[in-house]
């Protein structure tokens, strides 16, 4: 059976609205997984996935990704030990270094060295195992560290081109082990709320080094700045290229599609990640949810 996860950013959701649709993730056939993002100044992901948790019975939930280095390791090892004690070991933690800062290498070194030590203290009884651990990664060299001590990797606004080439070069160590990559989907009632959306996203991480050399790498990094300054001009236009690694207002079929693009990629856990205008109605977006349900087969 495919497996697809489901990504929910807290803040584009209301009050509870954001359970009703871990709900709708569990009912359906093919979700097997949601991640919070750790937004800076957002709701926290460990608890939002406890909370949700508590209100399903098959999906896995987690954070996706807790800035590791934030944390305590012993504080933190406690608290998924009970998260997994009450949730019947279903947490997932994902992990990253947030932005690395002057110096990557150190910055990722700490990360391992706080995961380190958080298995560590983490305690065992029999009922509470440690969580599956995704870590995100662009680069080859950080996916190949990584995927030696982790369960899964979580990459993030990649194409599948750049996956291919990145999966490519990774030795799995067992068929358990899962490449997952988010993949950003706009909606909006108007067509042209929905690409305004997309390329703003496209703009917003170009500024980030790592993302703008892989856009280089995908020959897209051209495309997003012609599309940036069609904004200004109230010209609203998505490259063809672009559409190649996400989408606007997609029905199911064009959804499933890019999915199926992923999975043949070497991504075996494609992650739907919806976006939304924040003017629209809680209708609007269930509707955009039963979709990503239907197209995850």
């Amino acid at each position: 059976m495919n497996e697809f996860g489901l990504a929910l950013r807290p803040e584009l959701y209301g009050n509870g609205e954001i359970f009703d649709f871990v709900r709708l993730a569990d009912a359906s056939r093919n979700i097997s997984h949601v991640f919070f993002p750790d937004i800076a100044n957002g709701n926290e992901p460990i608890e939002l996935s406890s909370a949700s948790l508590a209100i399903t019975k098959r999906i896995k939930v987690g954070s996706g990704v807790l800035r590791l280095t934030e944390h305590d390791p012993n504080i933190l090892a406690r608290r998924l030990q009970t998260i997994q004690f009450l949730s019947g070991n279903r947490f997932v933690l994902g992990i990253g270094t947030g932005t690395p800062g002057q110096n990557p290498a150190q910055t990722i070194e700490r990360m391992f060295s706080v995961l380190a030590e958080t298995k560590r203290s983490f305690s065992s009884h029999g009922l509470a195992n440690f969580p599956d651990v995704f870590i995100a990664a662009l680069k080859p060299l950080m996916a190949r560290k990584s995927i030696e001590i982790a369960e899964g990797l979580l990459l993030n606004f990649c194409s599948p081109a750049y996956a291919k080439r990145l999966a490519d070069k990774l030795d799995l160590k067992d068929t358990s082990q899962r490449i997952a990559c988010y993949i950003k989907i706009f909606f909006a009632r108007k067509k042209e709320d929905a690409e305004r959306l997309l390329i703003e996203e496209f703009a917003k991480y170009d500024k980030f080094s790592q993302y703008h050399k892989m856009f280089e790498n995908d020959h897209v990094s051209e495309l997003i700045a012609s599309a940036k300054l069609g904004l200004s001009q109230s010209h609203i236009r998505v490259p063809e290229m672009l559409k190649r690694i996400c989408l606007s207002n997609p029905d199911t079929a064009e959804l499933n599609s890019l999915l199926v693009e992923f999975r043949r990629s070497g991504i075996n856990l494609p992650c739907v990640y919806p976006y939304f205008s924040v003017s629209e109605s809680s209708e609007f977006r269930t509707q955009a949810m039963k979709l990503i349900s239907d197209a995850c087969i």
